[in-house]
Formats: C-alpha cells, structure tokens, sequence
C-alpha cells in the first residue's frame, strides 16, 4: 500500500506540474489575444479565443491520463496502452466504470488517479470561470463596479 501512494503521489505531482503549464499556457494565449485587443470587439471573438484556450488545458488532462497510463503499463497491469490510457481516462473522469480493473496490488492507484483528476478538473473550471469573467468585464468596458446582467 505505501508504494502504491507513493507512486500514485509522484505521478500526481507530475500531474501538478502538467496542469501548471496548461494554464500558463491558457493565461499567455489569452493575454497575448488581449493585449491585440482581440477581445474588445465582442462575445463571439472571445468565445472563439478562449474555446482556443481551453483546448490548451484539455491537452493537459490528456498528458496527464497519458502519464497514468504508462505507469499502469510499466506495472504490468494492462498489455496494451490503448487499454490502460481508457482506464486511466475513466479513473481520471471519477466515472468509475468497473468494466476494466486493475489487480489487487495496484487497485489504489484507480482512487489516487480519481482524486487528481478531480482536482485537475476542478482548477481548469476555476480558472475557466476567472477567464470568462475577465472576459466579459472588458467587453463591457467595466473595471467590475457595473454589476448588471446582460
């Protein structure tokens, strides 16, 4: 069991620092299309640019399934990548599905991998929601004192 939780706590580290960069990634994007003034313009456009964002930290969450899933080949738990990167998405998701599961030994992994992703899923919607605030405050042209609602 302690191995089990000190692999699955580098991985998630490691999983830290993937989500780390996807949202650097997402912040510069969307400062580089700001400081254009891409935004200014109007809902479409940066509806547009921040889709493009996110697709930044989606990729994020696939490198992060993708890293669980070599770990579960480098244990020997599955024999084919295909078949350990859908059971890492579905450990990931939190879906839980059962169809697929991982020996005794190594069944923590699944809880350890499930509560990183929550984690993971939570910060991108976090962030998410700061970006579309900000977003929509210099659209309207308010520095946030206008409360009203569209």
């Amino acid at each position: 069991m302690i191995i089990s939780i000190l692999l699955g706590s580098s991985i998630f580290l490691a999983s830290v620092g993937i989500q780390v960069m996807a949202i650097v990634g997402l912040v510069r994007f969307l400062e580089r299309r700001t400081r254009l003034g891409k935004f200014t313009e109007n809902l479409w456009v940066g509806g547009v640019a921040l889709s493009g964002g996110m697709l930044i930290v989606f990729v994020g969450h696939l490198l992060q399934i993708g890293i669980w899933a070599g770990l579960f080949i480098w244990l020997g738990e599955f024999e084919s990548y295909a078949t350990a990167f859908y059971h890492s998405a579905v450990n990931f998701a939190s879906l839980g599905y059962g169809d697929i599961v991982m020996s005794d030994t190594w069944r923590l992994l699944g809880a350890i991998e499930a509560a990183s992703g929550v984690m993971m899923f939570g910060i991108s919607t976090g962030i998410g929601l700061a970006v579309v605030t900000l977003l929509l405050k210099r659209i309207r042209g308010t520095d946030g004192e206008d409360q009203e609602s569209f």
